[in-house]
């Protein structure tokens, strides 16, 4: 398991040393079964996880319903961004869509690693650099494409969404309606 996390991270700089010694000695195993939650809204966020296997949803709550804003999948970090940086209350849900198998770390372990190895100072600005184009990304969809559009990106950007998350939850990630979807999705097929 350690493997495929050192296999991302070489993605973006090869650990060296004592800091590439460090994922064996801060990162360890945990289980999440489906349905169960990762990050809890009031809750501070003590832990960053790289997800080995299985997915999970982001969302908040308005008005009684549950908003998606974001998926996570294999080989990607998930926390609650704002909470664990801050170490301040969660304002979203983390939760398994399926079972999930993570390598967690704690915040207090990756800020000492910060302050002991300048390769993971750098490397955890690189990873955050990379998420915040995705996000960027997805913001400037919401705002300037059709429902349509926003349909064929996910499709050809993320097509695991598609395949792997049910159809109500994908519908509320793109910001449209369970039957404007439908309709989006009977057009495509055409």
């Amino acid at each position: 398991m350690k493997d495929q996390l050192r296999a991302y991270l070489d993605g973006f700089l090869k650990l060296e040393g004592e800091a590439a010694d460090e994922i064996d000695s801060k990162f360890y195993t945990k289980q999440y079964p489906r349905s169960s939650f990762l990050a809890v809204e009031g809750e501070i966020t003590k832990e960053v996880h790289f997800l080995i296997k299985g997915c999970c949803r982001f969302f908040h709550k308005k008005n009684n319903r549950a908003i998606t804003h974001w998926f996570s999948f294999e080989n990607t970090f998930t926390t609650s961004l704002r909470s664990f940086t801050t170490q301040t209350p969660c304002e979203e849900y983390i939760q398994a869509i399926e079972e999930c198998t993570v390598l967690s770390l704690k915040h207090q372990d990756l800020m000492r690693m910060y302050d002991k190895h300048k390769q993971w100072e750098r490397l955890g600005r690189l990873v955050m650099e990379d998420f915040s184009r995705r996000m960027l990304d997805r913001v400037t969809a919401l705002q300037n494409l059709t429902a349509k559009q926003r349909y064929i990106m996910l499709l050809q950007s993320e097509p695991r969404i598609i395949q792997r998350i049910p159809l109500n939850l994908v519908s509320s990630y793109l910001g449209i309606s369970g039957e404007t979807l439908s309709r989006v999705r009977s057009e495509i097929r055409i």
